[in-house]
């Protein structure tokens, strides 16, 4: 299932359809209503979903959507009719999970089996409401092939071979270079026009057989039996993705027999009355010998035979070329785990210590090419990688309309720095935390009325505003809202009374203080609700964002709201370190988890009645971690003078680590310690991976958080 092309394609399109629903209804409710540009698109969307999930069997999918097509038919085609924003948004944000659900299971391969009858039942009870009970009869296929294109009017009659319109047309069509699975494009073509057509036929006859390539050679040829009028058979071809042009031409009546030539379809002709058009005959041309008469045309040759090319609307389409593919982000994962391997080879080669005192000049500018050459490639496929963060902000406009309807409050959600872009990675943790910060901010934050914001003199819509910014290697995600602020005191004493202090509130500062709320179990609220006081919230958001390597940081002003700031890098791939050293061996320190660099002075150690080692540096007091002491490992500078100092930090708590020297930076790439190490020994305290240097050897990379824990 997960290697189907075709299913590959109906999942991906299917769901930027829904995202794109989403944002749409979450827009017209912002604004108070519905524009005739928003009721065709939502139209057109449910369209899409319904013919693709009908062809791909998905029938539950296919029905709703379906029904929903049907109702923002009446609203578009009754413009006396004034929609109740709200309720139909509900229904499709509803309907929006629906699909989502059912995409879901066809992903894990588990039947699309969802019960729909409560969403029909919504949707029907609406429609008795907008047609004033009348029992309006739903819109037939015709009617509803006339919205898609624009063409309003009744079905043409049946053609007749006798005379009047033509019996059938012959359809060839090529698709754009590089499209990919263009037999799947064809077919999808098909499964539309079998809507407005008694038939189609193919050549190839079979599209879900292995004919991509001879469709990307001679392109496909249909002989179309309409059932509407021919312009609506012209621009599903034309409206269909990746289709660069195709002819059109007017058949002879009999079937799969040939096709005569037929004057162009024009721009006025779709303009003209919904009637298919009459087809002007050519002028009568002097019939040839009976010899030289052919006995039968094939499609192919009836395509030549009309010479006619209807392009589609768009200037110089002809030299458009299809500049984007889809890839499985598999792919991408090896390929980008092959360039790892890569920089870790040339690093060896051009560091080689067998080539250490020799003059090799030449040698010199072919690694230095190479070096440069290995890191344009690195850029290029990392940045294959990137995606802009927008899809996953704009989600978050859902939550915050679904979280204030059952809290009762408005809010905005205000979105800046959308267009940066982190690896996909990263992208696909990103939603859980993000979602649950929101919810975070409705219910804590903001307050719980209109009055008690007017009181506190704020306007009486909250305001959540989201921003993405890049700082260096790492992104910063940003979530304020203008609510009451994090309540310092009653998050101390719920600390103590769980037993997670140890001294009076003034030793901690606000932000020790504040970092309690992202520990597991912990909740201020004294009541468990649907949305909070389980606290677990923002101990996912601390889990996902450590799991990607970033830190979570809480800000807070009393009475004017919460900042949550995550700290993630770019890319989880290659990871910006700096390279310790301690005795003969190697550690890499995460350059986003290094404070600051510093010599120690021996008269600001510290020694507590438990023989632990501190420092005070710049008014604050901070453990001391030797490395040489944790790892047992030899060496000759045990004195602080001798050494350096490099304070740590993690989730806002920080260690100093004590070591020999700073070599300098290397970007790491980051390898788990081998399992025949851990299936022996377990997993080894203070270490989170390990990688290989230039000269081949191999560093350990210091687990941060895991020192900083154990430190406090």
């Amino acid at each position: 299932m997960a290697n189907d092309p075709m299913l590959d394609m109906f999942i991906f399109e299917n769901v930027q359809l829904t995202e794109r629903l989403e944002e749409i209804l979450i827009d017209c409710e912002q604004k108070g209503g519905f524009t005739e540009e928003h009721i065709n698109e939502i139209f057109r969307i449910m369209h899409t979903i319904k013919g693709s999930s009908a062809m791909m069997e998905y029938d539950s999918i296919s029905t709703l959507a379906h029904h929903l097509e049907d109702m923002f038919f009446y609203i578009r085609e009754h413009s006396d009719v004034t929609p109740d924003t709200g309720e139909i948004s509900d229904i499709c944000l509803n309907a929006a999970d629906f699909f989502k659900q059912e995409i879901a299971k066809i992903q894990t391969g588990a039947p699309s089996d969802g019960d729909t009858s409560a969403y029909l039942g919504r949707i029907s009870r609406y429609m008795d409401i907008l047609t004033g009970k009348t029992g309006a009869p739903p819109p037939s296929e015709d009617e509803k092939a006339a919205a898609v294109m624009g063409v309003t009017g009744a079905a043409p009659a049946k053609p007749d071979a006798a005379g009047g319109p033509a019996s059938f047309y012959t359809a060839h069509i090529t698709f754009d270079d590089g499209c990919k699975m263009e037999n799947i494009r064809a077919y999808q073509i098909v499964n539309v026009l079998s809507d407005y057509a008694e038939k189609v036929e193919t050549v190839p006859p079979d599209l879900l057989e292995d004919c991509a390539d001879e469709i990307i050679s001679n392109g496909v040829t249909m002989n179309i039996f309409p059932d509407a009028p021919i312009e609506t058979i012209r621009d599903v071809i034309s409206e269909t993705l990746f289709v660069k042009q195709f002819d059109l031409s007017a058949g002879d009546g009999g079937g799969t027999g040939p096709a005569v030539p037929a004057a162009p379809i024009t721009p006025a002709a779709q303009t003209a009355a919904p009637a298919a058009p009459e087809i002007p005959a050519p002028p009568a041309a002097a019939a040839p010998p009976a010899a030289a008469q052919p006995k039968e045309a094939t499609p192919m040759q009836a395509k030549q035979s009309a010479p006619v090319v209807n392009e589609l609307p768009v200037p110089q389409l002809s030299e458009i070329k299809q500049n984007f593919i889809s890839v499985n982000v598999d792919k991408l994962d090896k390929l980008m785990d092959l360039m790892g391997e890569i920089v870790i080879s040339v690093s060896m080669v051009v560091n080689n210590i067998d080539l250490a005192g020799l003059q090799l000049d030449n040698f010199e500018k072919a690694s230095a090419q190479l070096l440069k050459n290995t890191g344009d490639l690195r850029d290029i496929i990392m940045s294959v990688r990137m995606l802009p963060i927008s899809s996953t902000f704009h989600k978050m406009s859902r939550i915050v309309r679904d979280t204030g309807k059952k809290l009762g409050k408005e809010a905005e959600l205000v979105i800046v720095g959308e267009e940066t872009e982190v690896d996909k990675n990263i992208i696909d943790n990103l939603s859980d935390p993000l979602m649950h910060i929101i919810r975070n901010s409705m219910d804590h934050g903001l307050e719980d009325s209109r009055e008690d914001r007017i009181a506190a003199g704020k306007p009486t819509m909250g305001r959540i505003v989201l921003e993405a910014r890049n700082s260096g290697s790492d992104v910063i995600i940003s979530c304020t809202d203008d609510g009451r602020g994090l309540n310092r005191d009653k998050i101390f004493e719920k600390a103590r009374a769980n037993g997670l202090v140890s001294r009076n509130a003034d030793e901690y500062t606000d932000k020790e203080i504040y970092q309690f709320i992202m520990l597991p179990g912990f909740s201020t609220n004294d009541t468990v609700t649907e949305l909070s006081g389980r606290g677990v919230g923002m101990d996912v958001v601390r889990r996902n964002i450590e799991k990607v390597g970033g830190t979570v940081d809480l800000d807070s002003t009393p009475g004017a709201g919460m900042t949550v700031n995550i700290r993630i890098p770019l890319t989880l791939a290659i990871l910006p370190s700096i390279e310790i050293s301690v005795g003969k061996n190697n550690y890499l320190i995460p350059t986003l988890n290094i404070r600051e660099a510093f010599k120690p002075d021996s008269k600001d150690i510290i020694i507590d009645p438990d023989g632990n080692e501190m420092i005070m540096y710049r008014g604050e007091c901070f453990s001391i971690v030797r490395l040489h002491r944790l790892f047992n490992v030899e060496t000759d500078i045990t004195d602080f003078k001798d050494g350096i100092m490099i304070m740590i930090e993690d989730d806002a708590h920080m260690t100093c680590v004590f070591a020999d020297v700073m070599v300098g930076e290397e970007q790491a790439v980051v390898k788990p310690i081998p399992k025949f190490i851990t299936e022996r020994i377990g997993n080894i305290y203070g270490i989170s991976g390990c990688t290989l240097l230039g000269d081949g050897s191999i560093s350990l990379i210091i687990d941060v958080k895991s020192l900083t824990h154990n430190a406090r």
